[in-house]
């Protein structure tokens, strides 16, 4: 018996899997929001009282870097230690990884229904280099290649990288940002606070007003969701505006990861935001950035970009990688 899961900075969700030959079937699955608990061993604890499994192996995808067995989480005040938890909740084989090593870990085995395709691309190869870009609470990157016996995943903090404007709009979003912070990452933007910091901006700086309407929607709701439902309802022009703005830049940014490692096995937008808001990425302001790489937009023109529609990913690819453990 496996246990997998996958921790955000809104809700951890934990599964029991078991393993079938290379398939692997999901079985008890729960989900807890994360701030209600001090430390990822509590929620795993809750989870065993509760359906009574023996585990051997476990698998958990964690915002922010694994370094050495440890994760000091992003966007969660939690310290991880696999040693530690491992002792604490009596598994013997456990790993952490990176939230975006497990969704990545999936993709070999997705099937045709877990994914749309936004652009189908001509890749070269089928076991190219591919790369996951996943916003959601923040923004995770990650990439997967095959050696030729295997595939494997390589972490990355992408996400926190400089953000690149690649219009006068996006120059002045930028210039906005830098005022309120040090540091203007990629994950400013492409998140559910980054939309609400471009809705902000455009408010702020006058680029259209906010309605009291829309402005009493905000209170007690996630004002991310207020905005996306909004835009993509074609409600406010503030709202329309701003998800025109996240998925352009979600686009330009996908382009990048092709080029940063020539990931032409294609490009997969996982998280939670990207399915939520599908309607707007197929209206061609995401493929136009997308494709926008100057003497290089060929290369990405060949490349497929996919959204993920599996909303266990995360869940199956640490299940993957929990299977592999010793």
């Amino acid at each position: 018996m496996i246990l997998a899961g996958d921790t955000g900075g809104t809700k951890t969700r934990l599964a029991l899997y078991e393993a079938e030959g290379k398939k692997f079937r999901r079985l008890q699955t729960e989900t807890f929001a994360s701030r209600d608990y001090p430390g990822l061993e509590d929620v795993i604890r809750k989870f065993l009282e509760k359906h009574h499994a023996s585990v051997s192996k476990a698998c958990f995808g964690v915002p922010g870097p694994v370094v050495n067995g440890e994760a000091k989480t992003t966007n969660l005040p939690w310290k991880l230690k696999e040693d530690q938890i491992a002792r604490t909740v009596g598994i013997p084989a456990l790993r952490l990884v990176n939230d975006l090593v497990a969704t990545t870990a999936a993709i070999p085995y997705f099937t045709p229904d877990d994914l749309f395709i936004l652009h189908e691309g001509k890749p070269e190869k089928p076991q190219s280099l591919c790369a996951v870009l996943a916003p959601g609470t923040g923004l995770g990157e990650a990439f997967l290649y095959h050696d030729g016996a295997g595939y494997h995943v390589l972490a990355s903090e992408g996400g926190h990288a400089d953000f690149a404007p690649n219009s006068e709009i996006e120059i002045k979003l930028l210039e906005y940002l830098k005022r309120k912070h040090s540091h203007v990452s990629y994950e400013r933007v492409l998140c559910g606070p980054g939309l609400f910091n471009i809705y902000t901006f455009l408010r702020d700086a006058g680029y259209a007003p906010e309605p009291p309407e829309l402005a009493a929607r905000f209170k007690g709701n996630d004002p991310a969701a207020v905005i996306s439902e909004a835009g993509l309802a074609s409600e406010f022009p503030i709202c329309v505006k701003s998800l025109d703005i996240f998925a352009s830049i979600l686009g330009a940014q996908a382009g990048n990861l092709v080029l940063t490692m020539l990931a032409t096995g294609g490009v997969y937008l996982g998280g939670g935001i990207p399915p939520k808001i599908l309607r707007k990425l197929t209206e061609g302001g995401t493929l136009a950035a997308y494709f926008d790489k100057g003497r290089l937009s060929d290369l990405v023109q060949n490349t497929p970009l996919y959204v993920i529609r599996d909303d266990h990913a995360a869940l199956l690819g640490a299940a993957s990688l929990a299977a592999e453990l010793p």
